[in-house]
């Protein structure tokens, strides 16, 4: 496994653990002992009105839930996100394959 930091934001507030369960879920779903070595990335970028904050992995991809099936990590994580700093999180395939988890957190000024 290889895991690459780009991060030259750094100031933002996002809830406690938010970050730590989406990288866990990109190793958890990601990992493939017979694929090759599991890349994940978090990048943060300065949007002028937020940040993003990108979680990317080359795993074999997102597949949407069925109505049946529920993610309550995740569901957790977009409602804490919501209520606690006005965030969003965003998930989907990547072009390239594998999860790109996108989260947004606005500036004060911007919420």
């Amino acid at each position: 496994m290889f895991v690459e930091f780009d991060t030259p934001v750094t100031s933002f507030n996002v809830p406690p653990l938010t970050l730590q369960h989406i990288v866990e879920n990109a190793v958890k779903h990601g990992m493939d002992p017979d694929s090759e070595p599991l890349q994940v990335s978090v990048a943060t970028r300065d949007l002028g009105c937020g940040v993003q904050i990108i979680v990317e992995d080359n795993g074999p991809g997102f597949t949407p839930p069925d109505e049946d099936e529920r993610h309550f990590a995740l569901n957790n994580v977009r409602e804490r996100l919501k209520a606690q700093c006005g965030g969003t999180l965003e998930i989907g395939t990547r072009e390239a394959g594998g999860t790109r988890v996108t989260i947004f957190v606005p500036t004060q000024a911007s919420r």
